[in-house]
């Protein structure tokens, strides 16, 4: 009977071998077959994320919604009046930032572009006037034979060339939006009906689990779960905070040195502090660039600013309010950002960091579990004894001999 069940796993592993081989040999096909999945599949998945978000809104409203009730009609609108305070919040939040800093980046904007002849007359002011430090540059421009009607019809073509590609560009961005709207409102509609009903869904998926797998592959999978739910809600939930903390700070520091822009600088910089280490890039870049259109010294003392912020956020509010509720090292953090982004781009660079935390802390869970193993043999001097049980120790056995606890997590 043994000998028939080594027999049956070892066929097991060849099968899987090869068809991982003939994955591998024929994966253009088996892209394309997954990127046609990946479009059907994307509006149900896009509304599990939002129902996901909404839901650690909704839980904190419906805790609080008359909980002492004892009227059905009051109980039956505590999950719908829920739902829809949570939208609200977010909408508002979305709306309040967007109304901060898109009326005053586009008059930066509009400044920087009126304030780019100046400049360059300036620039030619001086070139002109440092002329006689450089006796070869009339030289050389008198040497140089502009052909200004190839300039012109250059420039034509070139115009010719945009008009064509505006037009072009108009059609495809109508295409894609309707697109965009129908997948979004599809989303929606299965994010509402996933927050309705997410007990009796819930219910669902675990009758499925306890009728075609074991126990331990059960307890396997609903403690990976538990780990990515309270790495994913504290990731969301102390990104946040951290936005707000940062973007609060820039915009009380920026209004304390008298520097322009200092609410719409301080919104964005918030705003961006959702993708992690490359946002504060990009909030610092535009601002540079925003201060500049102002004045240069604008610009110089706003990149020290930033550069102190990011410092003290760096090293006090991230690792305190993300880092902490994680339990993702630093080094992890920018692993998990270049390799998300490398591989799936924006999507890889927000998700890397929570996937990475997720997978660290399996692997602490288990090793830890070890380690408390090994301890308790060597407090029993029953070192024989952990020698056969270690040999006997499955991957991840953390994972397989009970449920995990919120407090069992959190430990880790």
């Amino acid at each position: 009977m043994n000998h028939f069940k080594l027999d049956k796993q070892f066929i097991a592993k060849i099968l899987f071998i090869a068809v991982v081989i003939l994955i591998i040999f024929n994966w253009s096909q088996v892209a394309g077959a997954l990127g046609v999945v990946w479009q059907v599949a994307y509006p149900v998945v896009l509304g599990g994320m939002m129902a996901y978000v909404l839901n650690l809104l909704m839980n904190q409203f419906e805790k609080r919604l008359y909980p002492n009730t004892d009227k059905k009609w009051l109980q039956h609108t505590r999950r719908p009046l829920a739902i829809v305070l949570s939208i609200l919040v977010i909408a508002l939040v979305v709306a309040g930032i967007i109304g901060l800093v898109v009326p005053q980046l586009v008059t930066a904007v509009t400044t920087l572009i009126e304030a780019v002849p100046t400049v360059t007359d300036s620039l030619q002011t001086w070139v002109e006037e440092q002329q006689h430090l450089i006796p070869m540059f009339n030289d050389l421009m008198e040497q140089v034979d502009f052909n200004w009607s190839s300039v012109m019809s250059s420039f034509a073509e070139i115009g010719n060339r945009l008009l064509r590609g505006v037009a072009e560009s108009s059609v495809s961005f109508l295409s894609s939006s309707a697109s965009a709207v129908t997948t979004f409102v599809l989303s929606v509609m299965f994010a509402l009906y996933i927050l309705m009903s997410k007990e009796r869904l819930g219910k669902n998926f675990n009758d499925i689990l306890i009728s075609y797998l074991s126990d331990e592959q059960v307890r396997i999978i609903k403690n990976i779960l538990n780990v990515t739910d309270d790495v994913f809600s504290n990731y969301i939930t102390g990104t946040v905070i951290e936005a707000f903390v940062l973007g609060f700070i820039v915009a009380i520091g920026l209004w304390v040195i008298k520097m322009p822009y200092a609410a719409m600088l301080g919104a964005l910089q918030g705003a961006l502090a959702f993708i992690p280490l490359v946002g504060a890039f990009l909030a610092g870049f535009v601002g540079v660039i925003i201060q500049f259109a102002i004045s240069p010294i604008n610009a110089f003392i706003y990149l020290i600013f930033v550069i102190v912020v990011q410092q003290l956020e760096g090293d006090f509010i991230y690792p305190r309010v993300v880092g902490d509720s994680i339990g993702l090292p630093g080094m992890w953090v920018l692993a998990a950002v270049t390799v998300g982004g490398g591989l799936f781009g924006i999507s890889g660079i927000l998700l890397g960091v929570p996937v990475f935390a997720t997978i660290y802390k399996l692997f602490s869970l288990d090793i830890s579990y070890r380690k408390q193993i090994r301890e308790e043999a060597k407090e029993r001097s029953l070192m024989n004894e952990y020698e056969e049980e270690g040999l006997r120790l499955k991957p991840f056995e953390a994972l397989r001999h009970k449920i995990l606890t919120p407090e069992d997590i959190q430990d880790i």
